[in-house]
């Protein structure tokens, strides 16, 4: 039997724990260290399947022999490239997490909001995943389905009446044969309380192997999953071969092609968020519950705690990532495909009958740069970011001492208005409307196609 050999990964400067113990530093001599057992070959018990036939494949076609012995190397390295690059975003995420807060704690402290912190425990469906993956592998390619693209031609009819075909298709757009791949990833557990609750959570993603566009469709997790809760992600993945390119030519192709979907399809991480937002944004939710919570003296407190927790936040956070990070990650949040589409584009591969995946959105409708209103509590904050981003912390204290010289209740809005005529010197009337452009046009610059 095959076994993967016992690796162990060694990162500098922060120990294993502070992944548990969230900010808990540590000396500079200590070590991460993540040890894998051992574990089987991703696909030591994997059939070869003719997908013509249905049957295992008996042949010895250079093309497809070459390519399984390519098969586990490229598996096992990148399972162990998934386990080190999550290493080090779990340490720059734990290492974030104190500093980050402490800022906005001391932002609101300057408006009089004391007390503000980000309780634990964090991280723990990533720890749970990163977990699984040290002990076992997600993977179980049960069957690789070899397709002969010479006994195929170009006549789908030709397809066999097998639980095969259905992962294939000729597009008659391209003149093209296609294959695709779908897998389900299954949770379940019993909670640990007296209830002893069955929990159930799946994802389910499918992935067109020659466009690298596919569908992602997922439950969400909860914070409180166990490692041993993931069960084996089960899947057949199709080849074809005999091209009438070089056996070398065939094989390099294929292998590249492998890796190239590989990175989509075993995507262990995204189950509440995609992989392009997890691990962003700040804790601007988390400042805003505690703003709510205390008596502040202005009137439309709706739109003035919102806007404020906006604020702080999105300093901090110009401060460490600039400004980029935030207008990628609202268009990011904007564009409804970012949370359904799988690789470099959204397609649901509804090949067979039956097939009916759909999505509450028009696909093909252009992503609309999100309104700016000023008298919108989630977007008066680019009004204010504009001001920040020209005026700096000028305006910061223009808005502290006008709020904190308030006698009685009063109006957030004016508030703001005065703080920016204060530092720009022209009307808010003048200026709002003219920050607003500036701020659709810096949003525009991060839309996808």
């Amino acid at each position: 039997m095959l076994i993967f050999a016992r690796l162990v990964f060694l990162l500098l400067g922060i120990a294993f724990s502070v992944l548990v113990a969230i900010g808990q530093q540590d000396d500079d001599d200590d070590l991460l260290l993540i040890e894998i057992e051992g574990f089987e070959v991703f696909s030591n018990s994997m059939k070869i399947i003719d997908g013509m036939t249905g049957r295992e494949y008996t042949g010895e076609h250079p093309v497809i022999l070459g390519f399984r012995r390519e098969f586990d190397t490229i598996l096992t390295k990148y399972h162990n490239k998934l386990l080190l690059d999550e290493a080090k975003r779990l340490k720059e995420r734990a290492e974030i997490i104190k500093p980050f807060t402490e800022e906005l704690a001391a932002l609101a402290s300057r408006f009089g909001i004391d007390g503000f912190a980000v309780t634990g425990p964090h991280l723990t469906r990533e720890l749970s995943i990163f977990k699984r993956m040290a002990k076992d592998p997600f993977f179980n390619i049960e069957e690789l389905v070899v397709w002969d693209l010479h006994h195929l031609g170009k006549d789908p009819s030709k397809l066999p009446d097998n639980k095969y075909a259905k992962n294939i298709r000729f597009n008659a757009e391209t003149g093209e044969w296609e294959r695709r791949v779908t897998t389900k990833w299954e949770v379940s557990w019993i909670t640990p309380d007296r209830y002893r609750r069955q929990v159930y959570k799946f994802k389910e993603q499918g992935l067109n192997l020659e466009t690298q566009k596919g569908y992602h469709f997922s439950a969400g997790l909860r914070p409180d999953v166990p490692s041993n809760a993931f069960q084996d992600v089960k899947l057949q993945y199709p080849i074809f071969y005999n091209t009438g390119e070089t056996v070398e030519t065939q094989v390099k192709q294929l292998t590249h092609n492998f890796l190239l979907n590989l990175i989509y399809i075993y995507d262990p991480y995204s189950w509440v968020l995609r992989g392009n937002t997890r691990f962003r944004g700040g804790f601007q939710r988390q400042l805003h519950e505690h703003i709510k919570k205390r008596p502040l003296p202005i009137s439309d407190r709706e739109w003035f705690d919102r806007v404020l927790s906006h604020f702080l936040n999105d300093i901090v956070t110009l401060r460490y990532w600039g400004p980029d990070e935030i207008y990628d990650l609202q268009m990011l949040s904007a564009d409804p495909r970012n949370s359904h589409q799988l690789g470099v584009g959204l397609d649901l591969l509804n090949w067979q009958k039956g097939e009916n995946r759909q999505v509450d959105f028009d696909p093909d409708a252009p992503v609309e740069i999100p309104d700016i209103s000023f008298h919108n509590p989630h977007r008066a904050r680019y009004v204010l970011l504009d001001a920040y981003r020209r005026y700096g912390d000028t305006f910061l204290d223009a808005l502290v001492d006008r709020f904190l010289a308030l006698e009685k209740r009063g109006s957030g809005k004016e508030l703001v208005k005065e703080a920016i005529a204060a530092v720009s010197g022209v009307s808010a009337d003048k200026y709002i409307p003219a920050a607003i452009q500036v701020q659709k046009a810096e949003l525009k610059r991060f839309a996808r196609e």
